[in-house]
């Protein structure tokens, strides 16, 4: 198996190609644009550039690990999960699921796929994880997957996110 393919069984995380453009356009919701601050909802371009920059960063092996989210007996994307090297030994790890699919398990599938990547693979100790103040399914998430709260910040769009950090000791 590719170092890039990852399965627990139930999900398959692989890098998107530029033929998931349209699907991933359509997964597309009001709640996601809210969540991740986007300042419109994406345009195909928007994605197409996206998917260019994950695939470039996987080929380089960069510092942005992205893949698409589906099960293992479907091609229908469910949404997409990556960390982020930020240094330090620590990577962000950010997902979405795209409306249909949510509070099923997908995401904490696929994040637990991609930290044990990002700590057999990318050497990061730590793992954080921000959000807005009212994501419930995303704080969640963080609490679930043990992540502990450890204050606030300015997002890039000048609001205050909740930040959480989880040891990564125990995957990989």
């Amino acid at each position: 198996m590719s170092d890039e393919l990852l399965t627990d069984g139930v999900l398959v995380l692989k890098p998107l190609i530029a033929g998931d453009a349209s699907e991933w356009l359509a997964g597309e919701d009001d709640e996601q644009i809210r969540w991740f601050e986007a300042p419109r909802p994406a345009q195909l371009s928007d994605v197409q550039r996206f998917i260019a920059e994950c695939q470039e960063s996987w080929r380089t092996m960069g510092r942005h690990r992205h893949w698409g989210i589906r099960r293992v007996d479907s091609e229908i994307l469910l949404g997409g999960v990556d960390v982020r090297d930020i240094g330090d030994a620590e990577v962000n790890l950010s997902y979405v699921v795209f409306p249909q699919f949510r509070r099923d398990g997908v995401a904490r599938g696929a994040a637990f796929l991609a930290l044990a990547y990002a700590a057999r693979s990318m050497g990061a100790r730590t793992a954080i994880i921000k959000m807005l103040p009212g994501n419930l399914a995303s704080l969640n998430l963080a609490q679930g997957l043990g992540a502990k709260y450890v204050g606030d910040e300015s997002s890039d769009a000048s609001r205050t996110v909740k930040v959480f950090t989880l040891c990564l000791h125990s995957l990989g």
